[in-house]
Parts: structure tokens; sequence; C-alpha cells
């Protein structure tokens, strides 16, 4: 009884912070924002990133393969504004270890220190956990994004919580035993 009331403890807590997550407070300047794909509202909320210059490269990870740049431009909220610089597609992950591994090595590869991670408020916690461990010392800022019908008062928001309160727990055990 006393492992159920800690986990339910702690599904409300994480329920609680992501319901109450806001983009962490930068100007700084970074050297890209790296949006990981699935969520509404993720894609453009890295291209206005973009286009406010809080960085120069814009990385989008687990894209699918259909999908060209045109694409992710037309579906910007603001699609006849000037098209920002440096556009880059991953295509490889299909899940958040994925993007984990598919944003390690772009990051590598380009060199990047710093930079903005852009997901859903509810997904942050885990993906933030996965990408700070495959990439110590780097600089991340997290921009959590919510979807429209993510409130307290909606089923889906209890679903997702679950599920990524569950899913998180599992790769914390997961890193924590690889430690």
């Amino acid at each position: 009884m006393t492992l159920i009331l800690i986990w339910a403890g702690g599904w409300l807590w994480f329920a609680t912070t992501v319901a109450l997550a806001t983009p962490e407070e930068s100007k700084e300047k970074t050297d890209a924002i790296i949006v990981l794909t699935g969520g509404n509202g993720r894609i453009n909320a890295g291209l206005d990133l973009l286009s406010m210059k809080k960085a120069d490269k814009l990385f989008i990870s687990g894209v699918n393969e259909d999908v060209s740049s045109d694409d992710i431009y037309a579906s910007w909220h603001d699609p006849s504004a000037a098209r920002p610089c440096c556009l880059a597609l991953g295509y490889k992950a299909r899940d958040t270890l994925g993007n984990a591994d598919e944003v390690k090595e772009w990051v590598d590869k380009n060199n990047i220190s710093s930079f903005r991670l852009v997901t859903s408020s509810y997904h942050m916690p885990r993906a933030s956990m996965l990408i700070e461990r495959a990439l110590p010392g780097k600089k991340i800022i997290n921009h959590p994004v919510f979807s429209n019908d993510f409130e307290p008062w909606k089923g889906r928001f209890w679903e997702l919580t679950f599920t990524e309160y569950n899913k998180s727990l599992i790769s914390w055990a997961n890193l924590d035993s690889q430690s």
C-alpha cells in the first residue's frame, strides 16, 4: 500500500509540474533550437524561436520521411513570413530514445554547445533527462509547449500524464541502472 501511495503522490507531483511548466526565461542566444516532433505546436514554437533570432539553426528530430522542409514551412502559422535560415530535419528517430540518439549525432556533427529543447510540457521531463544523459555538459534551455487540449479538467491531460509519468519512471530506472 505504501508503494502505491508513493507512486500516486509522484504522479500528482508530475501532473502538477507539467501543468505549471513554462519556458525557461532566457534572453541568451543559443547555438541551436531542437524540436522533438509528436505534439501540437512544437514545430511552430521552434520556427517562432528561430524567427526571433534565439538561435541560428533549427533541428527537428523524428520527422516523418514523407515530410520536407517546404512542408514544415507551409505548416507554420505564419507561412507568408520570411523563412528563417538553417532548418535541418532528422528522419531516424521513432521514439524518445531515438530522439536522444539523433539529437546527439546532430549536436556533435554541428559543434553545438547550447540549445533550446522544444517539446510538449508532459514530454519535457523524460526527453530532457534522456538528452542530458546523451549530451553531458551541454547547456540546455527547456521550452515546453502546451497542446490546445491539455487542461487538467480534461481526460486527455490525465491520460498523457499517467503514460508519461510511468515512461519517465522506467527511463529513470534504466538510466540509473546503467550508471
